[in-house]
């Protein structure tokens, strides 16, 4: 079975002479939290529409459960997405919004809907029309909507985005219910690496509708840790002297950097040891890197911000 549940491949999408996604191929596993990052009109919201099926790629294939090209159409239902902003009905309770979904659907059952509210934090809202919800409990009510029908996948447009923090913290709490509850699996853009970092499994990074990068939290993490960093003309040949040292967790990163992950105390034993070998060091010393900043270094620098 292939242990991805979405994939596309050189996926595009094209308007005029512009591609607003251009030949993007990601992998998502089933189960992920998958966070796709990319600044304001990276072109996540147009990937996410061609994924949900609210907009044909001009170029590129879809795979989805085992299917793909027209069979895509078997399995739609199984997807589930909440794009922009939700639409409800301001002057009906969030019980009363459901129901709506519900009847087009055709789930009845006396459970089926407390149990959504109780998913998304909503059961003690009542007759409170929804008008009156603080902008975090619209968002709620918009994925208790999306799930409706009981999804298989979950798309989520940015659903953090002007949310005070209390809201914040609401919304990622009921992403992170939702994939140990049920094993749902979540696709979740935002251009707030910072944010999604506290619950994606997952990461693909986007920009100017190139994929930039697919990473696990891990490797992420990995990425932004401390270590020692050190600078110099050729890292090859100061491989030798740092495996005689004993390292084992390091990475030559680029051709002049090697980033080192353990032992961050024994800097200067490094550099004196590296000495001794002839090898000159233009510099070392102990970094680390906010995840923002490394977000903003890899699409372009805080410039384009």
């Amino acid at each position: 079975m292939n242990e991805y549940l979405l994939s596309t491949y050189n996926l595009t999408k094209q308007f005029g002479h512009k591609k607003a996604v251009d030949q993007v191929s990601i992998h998502i596993k089933r189960g992920a939290i998958y966070g796709f990052i990319g600044r304001n009109g990276a072109g996540k919201t147009t990937f996410l529409k061609m994924i949900s099926g609210l907009a044909q790629p001009t170029g590129g294939e879809i795979e989805m459960f085992g299917y793909k090209g027209k069979d895509l159409k078997n399995v739609r239902s199984r997807v589930s997405c909440l794009i922009e902003s939700p639409g409800l009905y301001g002057n009906m309770s969030a019980y009363d919004n459901l129901l709506v979904k519900c009847k087009l659907f055709g789930i009845s059952g006396k459970t089926y809907i407390p149990e959504i509210l109780r998913t998304v934090g909503l059961s003690d809202t009542g007759k409170k029309k929804v008008k009156h919800f603080s902008l975090g409990m619209k968002q709620r009510l918009g994925i208790g909507l999306a799930l409706v029908g009981e999804p298989d996948l979950l798309v989520l447009d940015e659903p953090i985005n002007g949310l005070d923090p209390q809201g914040i913290a609401e919304v990622r709490d009921t992403i992170i219910q939702l994939q140990e509850e049920r094993n749902m699996t979540i696709l979740i853009s935002s251009h707030i690496l910072e944010e999604l970092s506290k619950i994606a499994t997952h990461y693909g990074i986007i920009h100017n509708g190139s994929l930039l990068q697919e990473l696990t939290r891990e490797e992420l993490w990995k990425r932004c840790s401390e270590r020692i960093e050190i600078i110099l003309d050729d890292p090859q040949k100061a491989i030798p002297v740092i495996d005689k040292m004993g390292f084992t967790n390091y990475q030559v990163v680029d051709k002049e950097r090697i980033y080192i992950y353990e032992r961050l105390l024994e800097s200067a034993a490094v550099n004196m040891e590296l000495a001794k070998a002839g090898i000159s060091v233009k510099g070392i010393g102990i970094t680390s890197e906010e995840l923002e900043s490394y977000f903003l270094n890899l699409t372009g620098g805080a410039d384009n911000a």
